[in-house]
């Protein structure tokens, strides 16, 4: 394969894993305004599938590309602009705590537990900066409490939903 083919085809898998995880963010939003209707900011988490898959299978750019992206097209599509820093701020950080948790402990630690650590690290992001922005305290550590328990199991979900893609599709 050329190099002109090769830098192609990468253009076209994350263009397509971008959209997958858009769109996976849009229906989780559905699905969880039904699943989560007493916690209304907690979310399903059904694009870190995407995100767990392209850690398995991409470099730290095209992934931290497609996090960027996503977050960008979602943040343009359903959320305000202090909704996209809240959430954009905790992406990058659950990203990082991902990746680098894949890098150090790759034969030791499957999807499932890179997906909890994911999911702790998005949810404690988000408490903190909506800490900082709102000036809030005690009720944000109370409401923190609950979205961990809750991400606690989403994140489980994702995780073994993240193994089996990555075990089935394979990509040069």
């Amino acid at each position: 394969m050329t190099a002109r083919k090769k830098k192609t085809r990468e253009i076209i898998l994350l263009a397509i894993l971008v959209a997958l995880a858009t769109i996976l963010s849009y229906i989780d939003g559905l699905i969880s305004r039904i699943a989560f209707s007493f916690l209304p900011t907690a979310k399903i988490g059904l694009a870190n599938i995407i995100v767990l898959f392209s850690i398995y299978k991409q470099d730290f750019k095209r992934t931290l590309l497609l996090v960027i992206m996503k977050s960008f097209l979602v943040g343009l599509i359903l959320g305000s602009p202090v909704t996209f820093i809240i959430s954009f701020s905790a992406s990058l950080v659950s990203f990082l705590g991902m990746y680098l948790l894949h890098k150090q402990l790759k034969d030791r630690v499957t999807a499932v537990g890179i997906s909890v650590v994911g999911g702790v690290l998005h949810i404690v992001t988000q408490l903190l900066v909506v800490a900082f922005l709102y000036q809030l305290g005690e009720i944000v550590i109370s409401y923190g409490a609950i979205l961990l328990l809750v991400s606690l199991i989403t994140s489980i979900i994702i995780g073994i939903l993240a193994n089996k893609l990555i075990q089935y599709i394979q990509f040069e």
